[in-house]
């Protein structure tokens, strides 16, 4: 089953192309006042988004991150991970049951009853294939999600069965991810149709049966967003959540510090951890999520033409001391070859340690003046901080090495001619879109996974990644692991951590918080009593 990854991470860019004023920002701004910032008396959470979302909220089409806090308010799944977790487990939403196949091809569905959509149309198992009809109609990023559906069955109102063409055991994670398919009115749909499939309409407006809908879009300015009093769960007493948009991170940590924004969702670079982490005035989170620092090595350069180069020039990079210089508590070495936990018998270990002897002993063979180049994704400062490091580690042993930044753009076109890129690359923040093995390894390692840039491929692990995807079994995906990493062309750098800010009177943080999305669900945040 062919899984592609088109989503540009939009907000780790964000962050960091604020950086150098933020750091004269926190420089000169000290702690702030010495006593906690006031709790509304209005009902109203405020939300601060760094950048626009960049695209309408629509859950068929949103393939980014900064928009995810209105997605997945507004919508809901029939599963989703479990929250306030560091493992990956699927978790009931508006299923509350399910069973699966032997073969994972047939997936039966016990649904939720006393669900309405936004407009009060009844939830029942008819919207199911409604929602999945619609996002393979659109086409949007994640249409792969349901692209294996055959059909579904809906023997009553509150029972689905979905068979797929083909197993698939990571088609739970497909539903759970943040990015999966979102239960829609079918009432509104057709009702908002127009000639686009209801896009025009949901750019502003929504059709979910989630906690919040949407009341007043200003794209590129603000979201309000609205209590559904008729949600089915567990309801804030927060009534209106405010996502105003800021255009830089500075701006946005002031209106922070005076209280005028309630919590920031890992907006903030590591340059401000010092100011925030033990502050008697606000509250400081580190989150769990499947997101780490990579690097990827290019083939196709004369510098890494061998294995036994890329080796040594992962060898070269002393991981622990980078991942605490630059990134800090907000993560921790990695140790493995997917995300954090997502196999559990260990046999994705990451073999790969800090051995300096080995690219000196490699240099030494090199002509004079060997040069090579290490990129960055223009703006990411954790990533440029890190290749700087590296380039300068490889200048002492005689090779001309600079870091380079590059457009975002650039680099996913890459994989069209490789021999474009730089030597390697240094990823400050990247993740699959789910916690399946398989929507890490195929996204990083087969070459029309979308993010491995220069397209060092092994056919055979692309099979063990297949073959794995059928049946779940984690010695497979371990297998895959470890022969691609012995291709030189990948290291998992750290685990990085959602880090969330918030006034000190807000309460229900971590339970608000999924492993899958760099968002808080807004119906468990409350206010301290």
């Amino acid at each position: 089953m062919q899984l592609t990854t088109l989503r540009r991470r939009t907000r780790a860019a964000l962050v960091a192309a604020a950086a150098v004023s933020l750091l004269v920002l926190t420089a000169c701004s000290g702690a702030g006042a010495a006593a906690p910032n006031a709790a509304p008396t209005d009902g109203t959470l405020t939300v601060g988004l760094l950048g626009d979302i960049g695209q309408p909220p629509d859950p068929d089409i949103y393939y980014a991150n900064n928009g995810l806090a209105i997605v997945l308010n507004a919508y809901e799944g029939l599963v989703q991970y479990a929250n306030d977790t560091e493992k990956v487990q699927i978790a009931p939403r508006l299923a509350t049951s399910w069973q699966v196949s032997d073969d994972n091809t047939e997936y039966t569905f016990h649904l939720r009853k006393g669900v309405t959509f936004h407009d009060g149309t009844p939830f029942t198992s008819a919207a199911v294939q409604t929602a999945f009809d619609r996002r393979i109609a659109v086409k949007g990023g994640a249409a792969y999600m349901v692209e294996g559906v055959k059909s579904v069955a809906t023997p009553d109102a509150q029972t689905a069965v979905v068979t797929l063409k083909s197993p698939n055991s990571a088609f739970l994670d497909y539903l759970a991810s943040p990015f999966g398919p979102k239960m829609e009115s079918p009432t509104a749909l057709r009702a908002h149709a127009g000639s686009d499939d209801a896009q025009t309409w949901l750019q502003t407006h929504d059709a979910g049966t989630g906690p919040y809908e949407i009341s007043a879009a200003d794209p590129g300015s603000s979201w309000t967003m609205k209590r559904y009093d008729g949600y089915w769960g567990t309801k804030s007493p927060f009534t209106t959540i405010k996502l105003p948009i800021y255009s830089d991170v500075s701006a946005l940590q002031l209106a922070f510090d005076r209280g005028d924004v309630s919590t920031i969702v890992a907006a903030l670079p590591s340059s401000s951890l010092s100011k925030y982490q033990d502050s008697k005035q606000f509250s400081s989170a580190m989150l769990p999520t499947l997101q780490s620092a990579l690097v990827t090595v290019n083939p196709t350069k004369s510098f890494f033409a061998t294995k036994e180069a890329r080796i040594a020039f992962l060898q070269s990079i002393d991981q622990k001391k980078m991942v605490q210089q630059v990134l800090g508590s907000r993560s921790e070495p990695a140790t493995t070859l997917y995300a954090k936990g997502m196999l559990s018998d260990g046999s994705d270990k990451q073999e790969t340690t800090y051995e300096p002897g080995a690219m000196k002993a490699y240099a030494k063979g090199l002509p004079a003046g060997t040069t090579m180049t290490i990129g960055y994704a223009s703006g990411n400062t954790n990533a440029q901080q890190m290749a700087n490091i590296q380039a300068a580690a490889l200048q002492g042993l005689g090779i001309k090495a600079t870091a380079k930044s590059y457009p975002t753009s650039q680099v996913f076109g890459w994989i069209n001619d490789p021999t474009s890129g730089p030597d390697a690359f240094f990823d400050g923040n990247n993740g699959p879109d789910g916690g399946s093995p398989y929507m890490w390894g195929h996204v990083f390692w087969d070459k029309s996974g979308g993010i491995n840039y220069f397209g060092c491929d092994v056919p055979a692990v692309d099979k063990t990644l297949d073959q794995a995807l059928q049946t779940g079994d984690e010695s497979l995906y371990g297998k895959a692991a470890q022969q691609y990493a012995a291709t030189g062309c990948y290291y998992n750098l750290s685990y990085n951590k959602d880090w969330v800010v918030s006034q000190k009177w807000l309460t229900g943080v971590a339970a608000a918080h999924n492993i899958g999305a760099n968002e808080l669900d807004f119906s468990k945040l409350g206010l301290q009593k």
